[in-house]
Parts: structure tokens; sequence; C-alpha cells
């Protein structure tokens, strides 16, 4: 007589669990997807924020926010985004869809907090955001009753809207954004390089290497961008190398 043992069946570990909600991803491939994810997710974070920055006066001086404010509140976009992540993961309440879903900055209101920043200053883009926040917040827990009365074409409508703004924010972009040599040779350069690294790799990698193009676009072209020197971490550097992030830093 044999005693046998009856084993939980373990979800084996694939690539293919990339695609699937609890999935398991072997370890060594997990990591590029995860630092493929985080990095392009950076550009989305810090993009509208540099945008809102970029026009913003300082209690209607004049003067334009300083290399350290704009990493002060780079570094709160990167705080929040994580805490969004976390209760997205984890629901607080009704707060949270217990999905994996990365939140972060939106570009929705970036032209209208860039007009605000541009007349009222900085503060009111943070008063602005703080009661859009509880309004936008307030909407989201009552959902299920009004998203009755707005078809989906409505919503349809507004996301390609939103795409279709983002277009000036990618060709600024690829010419070099807000510096002072847009459109340069050397840019536009570095922009050919870095796309036909994207491009290629999709081209001629295989298996799940291939989904790995983008990744593969930004370390090559951070790398050329070392090289021809536009990389300049004095601004990210001015609060130390490791900082806590400041609630309302402007003052």
């Amino acid at each position: 007589m044999t005693n046998e043992k009856k084993e939980t069946p373990v979800a084996a570990v694939s690539t293919e669990n990339i695609y699937r909600l609890n999935g398991r991803v072997p370890l060594g491939k997990a990591i590029p997807f995860g630092l493929q994810h985080v990095l392009a997710m950076f550009v989305s974070n810090l993009a509208p924020v540099l945008i809102v920055c970029s026009a913003a006066l300082v209690r209607g001086s004049g003067e334009p926010l300083t290399g350290a404010e704009i990493t002060q509140l780079l570094q709160c976009a990167m705080f929040a985004a994580g805490i969004g992540t976390c209760m997205q993961l984890y629901p607080i309440w009704k707060i949270g869809s217990r999905l994996p879903i990365v939140m972060g900055v939106s570009f929705t209101f970036v032209t209208v907090l860039s007009t605000i920043s541009a007349n009222y200053g900085y503060p009111a883009v943070i008063g602005a955001v703080l009661i859009g926040g509880l309004f936008e917040g307030t909407l989201g827990l009552f959902a299920k009753y009004w998203r009755k009365i707005i078809s989906p074409i409505v919503a349809a409508s507004v996301v390609t809207a939103i795409g279709f703004s983002l277009f000036t924010v990618g060709a600024r972009s690829f010419g070099g954004g807000y510096a002072t040599d847009f459109g340069s040779v050397s840019n536009l350069l570095l922009g050919l390089i870095t796309l036909a690294t994207c491009l290629l790799w999709n081209m001629f990698a295989k298996g799940y290497l291939k989904q790995l193009s983008v990744l593969a676009g930004l370390i090559v072209g951070y790398i050329v961008a070392i090289f021809m020197g536009k990389v300049d971490l004095s601004m990210i550097m001015s609060g130390g190398i490791v900082a806590l992030p400041h609630l309302l830093p402007i003052k």
C-alpha cells in the first residue's frame, strides 16, 4: 500500500504569462519587460510637468521656475504615480481596481494648466489640481450611475482627441523638446537613430525579444545622447543623489 500526496498544481512559468493577470513570468525575462515599462512611463509622467513648468510664473513675477523647483515637482509626480499604482493593486475601500494598472500623469489637462500657470502662476496650478482632483474623484465613485447616460462614442471621441493633441508633443520631443537648439541637425539625427533602432529591433529580433524594441531604442538613444553631449544631469542632481519629495514645494 502506497501513500500518495496530492500536490496543488502550480502554474507553469512562461513568457506567455505576460498577457495573463496572475501569470508567472521567469525573472530573467520579467526584469527587461518591467524596465521597459518603467522607462517608457517616465516620459509620459515627466513631460506634462515640464510642459506646464515652461509656462509657469512664480507669484506673477514673470520669473521661471528654478531647476531645483522643477526637480521637486518631478519627484512629486513620480511619488504620486507610485502611490496611485499601489492603490490600484491594493484597493482601499472602493478606490482601486485590484488590477496591475500603472498610474501616471495625464496629458488631458496640460493645455488648461499651461494657461493657468502662464496667467496666475504655478501656485494657482496646485490649487486647480487639488480642487479638480477632489471633483474627479467624487465623480469616479458614482461612475456606475452617470456612465449610463454617456454613449461609448463620446468616450471614444475624447480619447481620440487627446491622442491627436499629443502629436505635437511627439514632434517637439523628436526635435529636441524645449531646448534652444530645437530642430537642429544633431537633435533630428538623435531622434532618427532612436526610431531606427526601435524599428530594426522589431523587425529582426526573435521571440519575446521582439517586444523589447522600446527598451532597445531607449538604451541606444541614451548612449548616443551621452556621446553627443546632450545628457545634462545638473538639474536632476541639484537636490542631491537621494532626496525625499516635498509637499507643495512652490512657496
